[in-house]
């Protein structure tokens, strides 16, 4: 192959090696994109400093950021990004680590719970309640613990509020926020007074 030849071929064939290499780059890239896409996470708010309840949802931003969660450990109706979050204002007490949820934000405050809901607070360790039914959001069903039975004494319940496990030692007790209605609350409360009560998954 003579000096000449390569001298005239040599300009275009760096240029279609250029090419190839940008063509692999891209398909490489869009791979990427693609497996990240399909690993099951999602765009997630969180709180990430207390934030009262009343706050306005305008004020939020730097007490949330936007968490990569896995699909089923996000909350139903967890808000995706900064831009969704509905005008109104925050409807119960947010800690670190918790989920905002679009039901979260509420145009009073006393309108939280909405119509027949009122919110009782419990006091239980980590078995009782951590696992599947962690996430603030979600609705469990209550049961009251009295010697070896457990008796089912509410349905439909929501988590109103609840620590992030990960802050917690295994044996700590943790203060869990529920939403019941006004059939519930008079056995509800008689047995987070009692023997105490424990959460399953709805």
């Amino acid at each position: 192959m003579s000096a000449g030849f390569l001298k005239r071929v040599g300009p275009a064939l760096a240029a279609f090696v250029l090419v190839a290499l940008g063509v692999l780059v891209l398909a490489n890239g869009n791979k990427t994109n693609a497996d990240a896409s399909n690993d099951g996470l999602r765009a997630t708010v969180v709180a990430v400093a207390p934030v009262t309840a009343g706050t306005s949802a305008d004020q939020l931003s730097p007490n949330i950021e936007i968490r990569m969660l896995p699909n089923n450990a996000r909350a139903q109706g967890a808000v995706e990004s900064i831009v969704e979050l509905p005008s109104g204002v925050i409807g119960i007490d947010l800690v670190p680590g918790q989920q905002v949820l679009s039901s979260n934000i509420v145009d009073d405050v006393r309108n939280s719970l909405g119509n027949g809901r009122v919110a009782v607070s419990a006091r239980l360790d980590p078995a009782q309640w951590t696992g599947p039914v962690a996430a603030t959001g979600n609705r469990v069903n209550v049961y009251a613990i009295g010697g070896s039975n457990a008796e089912l004494i509410a349905t439909d319940v929501i988590v109103l509020q609840s620590p992030d496990p990960s802050t917690l030692t295994p044996q700590q007790e943790a203060v869990v926020t529920l939403g019941v209605t006004d059939a519930q609350v008079s056995r509800v409360i008689g047995a987070v007074s009692g023997a105490g009560v424990w959460l399953v998954t709805a």
